[in-house]
């Protein structure tokens, strides 16, 4: 049973997972079950069912004084159309349109809740429940080798977040995420590819006060009132090693991510005690079952 610790993006069966809620990729464990991190990918099968699982240790939100290790198990599906695909980058994506440069796309990803009993500066606060952000992404593709071995990536990124306790649903404003993602394929001459990001983080104020906002009935000695305000939430700084194993049946994630929150606009909050934070993951994936009908370009 899952217990209200945080960090982890569970996505519906399928294994996308992360550090913090408002950066999907920041940790880069999307890797295990994401076809651009994939190496060979031109070979994957239109669908694929199996096990997937990660263990990570990570603040419990943006600029927390505390971090915690968390795991989990759950079985993965991932769907490869031309146009839907789920598994990839996000729960599901639906594809609007893609030429040599551009490509449009609408993804939705989410993320587990934190328990402020175990969060020292939040304790006594209601908890963080699951989060999910659903919006448009735009990407530009500023590179491709000629070999295909590498690229370089600007990925602009806006999601509407929720968050819900499964009995209620509540909306908790916006995200905007630009990013630069490089990739490199066959890393010493081996089925090793490598994954890098960097990207700042932009949150309106009603996501801001969700992390960092003290109502006056939360205040005590060393927490007073705060108000929160939108805007700059930091900039986060990623890698990640995907290999692929077992004749590309199994694929292992080691990664990790280092945020800078120096100049965010909430660094006043009681509630925003670090101003660099570190997180480290490792995950896989093993197919079980997958069609012999290949996904386009395969």
């Amino acid at each position: 049973m899952l217990t209200r610790k945080k960090r982890l993006l569970a996505t519906s069966g399928l294994m996308l997972i992360f550090s913090t809620p408002a950066s999907a990729e920041s940790l880069e464990v999307e890797c295990v079950t994401s076809r651009p991190c994939q190496t060979e990918s031109t070979q994957q099968p239109l669908w694929e069912i199996g096990l997937a699982g990660a263990i990570i240790y990570g603040p419990d939100y943006p600029a927390a004084g505390q971090s915690h290790t968390n795991q989990i198990v759950l079985p993965y599906l991932i769907y490869r159309g031309d146009v839907i695909r789920a598994g990839e980058d996000g729960l599901i994506k639906a594809q609007a349109f893609e030429d040599e440069r551009w490509e449009l796309d609408l993804s939705l990803d989410g993320s587990f809740n934190a328990d402020s009993d175990d969060n020292d500066a939040r304790e006594g606060m209601q908890d963080l429940d699951y989060l999910f952000g659903i919006g448009p992404e735009l990407k530009y593709k500023i590179y491709r080798a000629d070999d295909e071995q590498s690229k370089l990536d600007l990925k602009l990124q806006a999601r509407a977040v929720f968050s819900t306790d499964f009995s209620n649903l509540n909306q908790r404003g916006y995200a905007f995420e630009p990013q630069l993602r490089y990739e490199y394929d066959n890393l010493f001459g081996r089925e090793i590819r490598f994954v890098g990001t960097v990207g700042p983080v932009w949150g309106t104020e009603k996501l801001t006060d969700y992390f960092y906002q003290v109502d006056d009935k939360y205040v005590r000695p060393g927490r007073e009132a705060y108000d929160a305000n939108g805007g700059y939430m930091g900039t986060d700084v990623g890698f990640g090693l995907v290999f692929t194993l077992m004749e590309k049946r199994a694929r292992l994630f080691l990664g990790g991510r280092v945020s800078f929150h120096q100049g965010a606009e909430n660094e006043d909050s009681p509630l925003f005690i670090d101003e660099t934070t570190y997180a480290v993951g490792m995950g896989f994936a093993y197919r079980l079952f997958a069609s012999d009908k290949k996904a386009s370009g395969g």
